[in-house]
């Protein structure tokens, strides 16, 4: 049934495209658009550089707990500059996934075929958690189709688009630490290539000038207006001190700020940045000394954290801003009262709710289940390209500095959209399977 369904979707991928198209514009323009977290934040600073007719970082933001994401945020600066609103940010986000839709399906087709494309670009469109990342103003959007064009970039295999490649690498780099990942990966791959051939491949090199370009650059230009020469978050200092503390659980937990806590600053407004995070690191570095057992006791259930359930921003596409499946589950099972999370205490919109999210997450690990499976496959079969290699070596990466730092749905967004083409390549597999049994 369903790789008949699969067959049938494919085959009208032009119409799923369309109908999708029309109702993100929809959501786009008829949404009550509101930030909270991260999101909220990143707007704010925008506005605020906005206001000093600055870039990001200005001088204000030397005192803040950490610098964040500021490729992303200047690029924001100047969409709001030319229409002040959220709406702008989401039309943004909508011509994001729509370019990432198309570097998506070039990937899918360099490292396996067209068809496995056609079926990784489904898998993405009934990924709702992408829809509700439009509505919002998260750094995963932008940090996905760099990172996709970047690896895009690689396949090309020509001299100028590996530079060009490292130059896109480094601005991911700049939206988001992660993006270290990627490059990690390359290396990888460049260490394997090389031996495989038994002679150093000088071509990778392209990859590492552009990454360089890109930093000196970009550092170069907030150096020439903040004073300090930043290219990236420096959030990755209190990142480790979440998952290394007395109160660790290998998820988000913000106790560890809190009055005589590790992560306690009495007087933050005093320290700059730096000084927060060499404070964060000390802490955090500390701690692992201390309890080493214990901190690599937690990466299991960092991973659980990050893969183990998949709200991202499906809650608030659905209407419901202050809640998350996990903490609704929570509240559920151990019986709080919804009722301040979901708006009103009935039994409709509960179902509702976990409706929606039950079905959501039923996609989701059956997506899970099928990349595992084409991992699998290829792995066994021994059919990888330098594509497929770089992906996984991104993958096996990400997994370790999940558990170096702490577990998020989130962090695992970049993950699953780029392994989106393993599943569809297992699908592929079982429809031709199907096809010869009918014959």
């Amino acid at each position: 049934m369903l790789i008949k369904l699969i067959v049938f979707l494919t085959s009208n991928l032009r119409y799923v495209i369309v109908i999708y198209i029309i109702t993100v514009l929809v959501l786009v323009f008829s949404f009550d658009l509101t930030y909270s977290s991260d999101s909220l934040y990143y707007y704010k600073l925008a506005q605020q550089c906005i206001e000093l007719n600055e870039y990001y970082p200005a001088e204000q933001h030397l005192y803040e707990d950490y610098i964040f994401a500021p490729l992303y945020i200047n690029v924001i600066i100047i969409l709001l500059k030319v229409s002040n609103s959220p709406l702008t940010i989401s039309v943004f986000n909508f011509l994001t996934i729509l370019f990432q839709l198309l570097v998506l399906y070039k990937i899918a087709s360099k490292i396996f075929s067209s068809s496995v494309a056609q079926i990784s670009i489904l898998i993405y469109i009934f990924y709702l958690n992408t829809v509700g990342l439009v509505l919002q103003n998260y750094t995963e959007l932008f940090f996905v189709l760099m990172i996709s064009l970047s690896i895009y970039l690689f396949l090309l295999n020509k001299n100028h688009f590996l530079v060009l490649s490292g130059i896109i690498l480094g601005g991911a780099i700049a939206v988001r630490p992660t993006g270290w990942v990627l490059l990690l990966a390359f290396v990888s791959l460049h260490i394997c290539v090389s031996f495989k051939y038994r002679k150093l491949i000088w071509s990778y090199f392209f990859i590492y000038t552009g990454v360089f370009i890109f930093i000196l650059c970009f550092g170069g230009l907030i150096y020439s207006h903040f004073g300090k020469f930043e290219y990236q978050s420096t959030t990755g200092p209190v990142n480790l001190l979440i998952g290394a503390n007395d109160d660790a659980t290998g998820g988000f937990k913000s106790t560890v700020f809190d009055e005589g806590k590790a992560g306690y600053i009495e007087n933050p407004d005093t320290l700059t940045y730096i000084q927060k995070g060499d404070f964060y690191q000390g802490k955090a570095l500390d701690w692992i000394k201390e309890q080493s057992v214990k901190w690599i006791s937690l990466a299991p259930l960092k991973l659980l954290h990050a893969f183990g359930w998949d709200d991202i921003a499906l809650s608030h596409l659905i209407g419901f801003h202050e809640l998350n499946f996990g903490r609704a589950l929570k509240n559920l099972f151990t019986g709080k009262s919804l009722s301040n999370r979901l708006g009103k205490d009935s039994w409709t919109t509960y179902v509702f709710y976990f409706s929606i999210l039950f079905l959501n997450h039923i996609y989701y690990f059956i997506v899970l289940v099928t990349i595992a499976l084409g991992i699998i496959h290829l792995v066994k079969n021994k059919s990888q390209n330098d594509g497929t290699k770089l992906i996984l070596f991104f993958l096996v990466i990400s997994i370790v500095v999940l558990m170096i730092i702490f577990g998020s749905p989130r962090f695992k967004y970049p993950i699953f959209i780029m392994l989106c083409p393993f599943a569809a390549y297992y699908l592929k597999l079982k429809i031709i399977e199907g096809k010869k049994i009918l014959e």
